[in-house]
This record gives structure tokens, C-alpha cells and sequence, in this order.
């Protein structure tokens, strides 16, 4: 599978809180990008959860491994919140999952948003992100519903979200993120087709040899 740039949403509140004395801010919005261990909701035929190593370990980012990570509304370039090189944007990882921090700008939109996060306007948290190779596992759950678990994962944006229809629909995601048909088919291999008749004789007499040593040693 070929690498792809995709996006998650997660149902925690962000919390906007007054920016340090003699900032020019109009605050400082904080929440969880993503959450670990919880199950995602259907994503066109599949599931998703985020393992507590998909970051790396539990303090700051390490932005050598992600490199330059940005704050954007909706993820809209547009409207760019902050930027982790500069230390506008800083983020962590808990026992929870990715917590984020940004500095909002003192713009028209940096105020619109911490009006719009003072409101609870904005309620959800977003990131985007790429897989590397071997960065995840498919397994079946319980319930016999397809799950990925993202082992690693490389960030590239943050993001406050106010309609996360918008930019994400399941079909959007089946067709660009996941082959089905191959992930489906390496859980579940076919039935390699049976052999020529020497190749079957082969191994009935192979087994019937295994039977006898075993028997004599019995």
C-alpha cells in the first residue's frame, strides 16, 4: 500500500484559555488530536484504533521523527493557527492520547476562533497523518468487524474542526486510504488449489510414514 495522507476525528472538546500576560493571543486552544484505544467509527467497511506507541513515548513530540507539524482550522492553509518549529504550536502524549496547544494569532480569524472555541462552537479535534511501512496490523475483532490498529503514524497537522463531514465521508476513505479486497484476502488466504495426483500420493504416503515412527516409538 502506498502511503496516504489521512485524517481523524475525535469527539473531545477543545478548552480555550486565556494566552500568558503580555501576549497579544486572544488565547491559547487546547484538546486531544487523537486518543488511543478507541474505537473509530466506521470508516466504509472498517474500523480504526490508535496504539499508545503511535507517536512515540509519553512527554513532548519529537519533531525530529515527525518533523514540522502545523495548527490549521480545518485543516484549511488558509487559516494556520501555528506551527510546531517556531513554538507556536506544542504537543505531548499522554496516557490519553496526542494533546495539543496553540497559540492562536492575533488575526480576524485567530479571533473568530477563540470566539467560536469560548462558545463550544468547536467541539472536536482532528489530525492528519501518514503510515509508514509496517506501521499498522489488521485484525478481525469480536464482533467480526475489520479493524486497523495504527502501530505508527507521522504527523502533519492538527487540527479544531467544526464539521467533520465535511472533509471526511467513508467512501472518500475506502477508495484512497485501503484496499479492502487485499487486506480481507491476506487475513483470509484461499485454499491453494489441490495438487497433481503424485504430488497428493506423496503426501499420503509421507503421512503414513510419520504415523508408523511414531507408532514404534509409542
Amino acid at each position: 500500500m502506498t502511503e496516504t495522507l489521512e485524517r481523524r476525528i475525535f469527539d473531545q472538546a477543545v478548552e480555550l484559555r486565556a494566552a500568558p500576560d503580555g501576549s497579544a493571543s486572544p488565547g491559547t486552544l487546547t484538546g486531544y488530536a487523537a486518543v488511543f484505544n478507541s474505537l473509530s467509527r466506521d470508516l466504509g467497511g472498517w474500523f480504526e484504533v490508535i496504539d499508545p506507541a503511535a507517536f512515540g513515548e509519553i512527554g513532548d513530540v519529537d519533531l525530529v521523527v515527525h518533523g514540522r507539524v502545523i495548527a490549521r482550522t480545518n485543516h484549511d492553509s488558509n487559516l494556520l493557527l501555528g506551527t510546531s518549529n517556531v513554538g507556536t504550536l506544542r504537543m505531548s502524549i499522554d496516557e490519553v492520547g496526542l494533546r495539543y496547544e496553540v497559540d492562536l494569532p492575533d488575526t480576524t480569524y485567530g479571533r473568530d476562533l477563540a470566539v467560536l472555541a469560548d462558545r463550544g462552537d468547536i467541539q472536536y479535534s482532528s489530525f492528519a497523518f501518514l503510515i509508514p511501512p509496517e506501521g499498522s496490523e489488521w485484525t478481525y475483532d469480536e464482533n467480526d468487524r475489520l479493524v486497523r490498529r495504527v502501530l505508527k503514524a507521522l504527523l502533519r497537522d492538527v487540527a479544531p474542526v467544526a464539521d467533520p463531514a465535511y472533509w471526511e465521508t467513508p467512501t472518500e476513505l475506502q477508495r484512497s486510504a485501503v484496499d479492502l479486497d487485499a487486506v480481507r484476502n491476506m487475513l483470509n488466504p484461499p485454499e491453494p488449489p489441490p495438487g497433481p495426483p503424485g504430488d497428493r500420493e506423496a503426501a499420503f504416503l509421507a503421512r503414513g510414514a510419520a504415523f508408523t515412527v511414531r507408532k514404534e516409538l509409542a
